[in-house]
């Protein structure tokens, strides 16, 4: 009993020293962001645009999440059309 009593402060103190390094990371950092697109929804055999569509994404970072939402914009195309000129309209954290 008195071994485990001894050790606890060295386990307590050896927790708290790694937590004020920073080894624990902020609770924003792992939400991430929300990203979204408006794309031209574009026609292939003739190049014509017909109306818009809307794609959203998440990343962890804000490129990545503008990334995800054209790729999201591009997925919601049905056969023949494609997105263009996408606009980036919002991002938010998390």
């Amino acid at each position: 009993m008195r071994k485990f009593l001894a050790v606890t402060p060295l386990v307590t103190t050896a927790v708290a020293a790694v937590l004020t390094l920073g080894v624990a990371a902020p609770a924003h950092a792992a939400n991430g962001w929300n990203a979204t697109v408006q794309c031209t929804k574009w026609r292939i055999s003739d190049s014509s645009g017909h109306g818009f569509f809307n794609g959203h994404g998440w990343a962890k970072t804000q490129p990545d999440a503008w990334k995800a939402a054209i790729k999201h914009a591009n997925d919601q195309m049905p056969q023949g059309y494609r997105a263009k000129h996408c606009t980036k309209k919002k991002i938010t954290r998390g």
